[in-house]
């Protein structure tokens, strides 16, 4: 089935789960919008996913994917499929690679089904293009491309890979109330610092390495740095913001809201992250970017890096893909704070 041939029925997308892969699937999201223009394009993902794509023009409307409230459990699942069913999906597209997005899918009674083959779903797919391996591990390439990839088997042919967020006039102002609370003045340039990692603790950076970075940019570029965090992130951020002084800025107390992080990436000047979703939401609008990488492997998310500096070391054991480090977290502990100074020296104007 051609995604132009669905005409004005319904085209349901299944989203990645993680915000990165959320943000990095936009590009297909507009391909998609472009080749059926008159097909009612409903995207199924999570309630954060929904508020992180909100106002976009590449979808009409959103299935909140409750896992945790109305659709947790098997009861929750089967309540999701039948709810489903009632969009009447005529093609609905997988980006996860799970059996359970693809169970789901055929639970909402879709004409055809398409995702990548994995060996315990590809009963459950009606086209079911292959991914690419090296040995037992999927070719690593940008998730971007990957997900436009997809697209290719449903006759939709796009090489545009750049991101796209949306902020409405709601989160710009919410994120300036924000901001203020937070003592920053509204014309006062500011850096952030992204210090967690909820794929796992393999994916953090030490205390000093950021203390030490956030203090040389408030020395060298006169910046102080809104050190942000996810929820369960709250004492990593605070021993951070310790660690750094006064030029931190400490948003512990009230962490600000996934959507909101938006309007405030794009304001900042410099973003100093980990490999996690906000690095993307920054990149989305075009804000430099130091990405300390340890455990995961860069050809996963090699596009859209013209402001983007990644910082990370060889190391014998990686990358692994591992949540938790089994040995002693070299690929991390070797970075430090002048590798993070120097990449942001190379994407920052000199002052």
């Amino acid at each position: 089935m051609r995604a132009e041939d669905v005409g004005p029925e319904t085209i349901a997308v299944r989203l990645p789960n993680w915000v990165g892969d959320v943000v990095m699937a936009t590009p297909a999201l507009r391909a998609l919008r472009r080749a059926a223009p008159r097909a009612r394009i409903l995207l199924v993902g999570s309630p954060s996913s929904h508020r992180l794509l909100a106002g976009l023009a590449s979808f009409d409307e959103f299935f909140v994917l409750d896992r945790k409230g109305r659709h947790a459990g098997l009861t929750g699942f089967v309540r999701a499929s039948r709810e489903l069913a009632r969009e009447r999906p005529r093609l609905f597209l997988l980006f996860p690679h799970s059996i359970s997005s693809a169970l789901l899918a055929r639970g909402s009674g879709a004409t055809c089904v398409v995702g990548y083959r994995t060996r315990e779903r590809f009963l459950l797919l009606d086209v079911k293009p292959r991914l690419e391996m090296e040995g037992r591990r999927r070719r690593p390439i940008p998730m971007t491309r990957l997900y436009l990839d997809l697209l290719r088997a449903v006759g939709v042919d796009e090489q545009d890979e750049r991101l796209a967020l949306s902020i409405s006039a709601d989160e710009e102002a919410r994120a300036a109330q924000a901001l203020a609370q937070l003592g920053l003045r509204p014309d006062e340039p500011f850096a952030a610092a992204n210090p967690g990692a909820s794929f796992g603790s393999s994916k953090l950076w030490t205390v000093d390495g950021f203390a030490g970075t956030i203090a040389g940019l408030r020395e060298r570029r006169g910046l102080r740095t809104l050190v942000l965090c996810g929820p369960g992130e709250e004492e990593l951020a605070r021993a951070i913001s310790a660690a750094s002084g006064a030029a931190a800025i400490d948003t512990s107390a009230q962490p600000l809201a996934l959507e909101l992080l938006k309007p405030v990436l794009r304001r900042a000047r410099l973003l100093v992250t980990t490999d996690t979703g906000p690095r993307h939401i920054a990149t989305a609008f075009g804000t430099p970017c130091v990405v300390l990488m340890g455990p995961t492997d860069p050809r996963h998310t090699a596009s859209n890096l013209e402001a983007t500096r990644v910082v990370r070391v060889d190391v014998d054991c990686g990358p692994c893909h591992l949540k938790i480090c089994p040995l002693d977290h070299r690929c991390m502990t070797r970075l430090s704070a002048p590798d993070a100074l120097a990449a942001a020296d190379a994407l920052l104007p000199a002052v």
